[in-house]
């Protein structure tokens, strides 16, 4: 598979999810070596508006976007794929399990996107980082409880946010406490040979022209 190319671009919500995919990347034999652009869209919001513009501006290249499904994952995908068909993308009804690949017949611009965690389910980047905790590890279930302990003693997280803290809670307890994600993927706290970790590195591959990795 050739390797990306220059001006090749994937949009993420914000630093956390540029970091994770590429340590991810990395572990898994898989990095673009300095050849793809990042870009902190600052939200979900930002990733969404930027679809239209990056399409059109990236012919000949390919272009990637990875968001949050939140709590609702097929209005997400409604969002997106409206945004796509408006830039000459044939997007499906419903986002492929494996992440979806595409062209812009009218630009020539390779597509990608993938709605953390799996293109299926409710929650964002901390339920992805939570599937590549070790299968059977004791800290986190130990972490859930305390998360929802602390909520009844007056933690001020919104529930929207549990996830994220209960993610928190378990780095804070390993050999180096509160890691940043990307960081912990690199330190190999965090496991990259999950069934969702493969899929989303293949999805890559698929998008950006990079070896999908051992």
């Amino acid at each position: 598979m050739a390797g990306s190319r220059t001006g090749d671009v994937v949009y993420v919500e914000g630093r956390d999810d540029k970091h994770v995919i590429g340590h991810l990347l990395i572990r898994r034999g898989a990095d673009p070596e300095g050849r793809l652009g990042f870009v902190d869209s600052r939200g979900k919001q930002g990733v969404l508006d930027a679809i239209r513009v990056a399409v059109g501006a990236g012919t000949g290249r390919s272009v990637g976007f990875v968001l949050d499904a939140n709590d609702d994952p097929d209005a997400t995908w409604r969002a997106v794929g409206s945004r796509l068909r408006r830039a000459g993308v044939d997007a499906p009804d419903r986002i492929p399990q494996d992440g979806f690949v595409g062209e812009s017949a009218e630009f020539g611009t390779r597509v990608g996107v993938w709605l953390m965690p799996d293109n299926r389910r409710t929650g964002a980047l901390e339920d992805f980082l939570k599937d590549l905790i070790e299968v059977g590890d004791r800290l986190l279930p130990h972490a859930e409880a305390s998360t929802a302990g602390a909520k009844e003693f007056g933690a001020r997280f919104p529930s929207v946010d549990t996830n994220k803290a209960v993610l928190h809670t378990w780095l804070a307890w390993q050999r180096k406490p509160g890691r940043p994600y990307g960081v912990a993927i690199k330190a190999h706290y965090l496991r990259d040979d999950s069934d969702v970790a493969r899929r989303f590195v293949r999805w890559f591959g698929r998008v950006f022209g990079t070896p999908e990795g051992r």
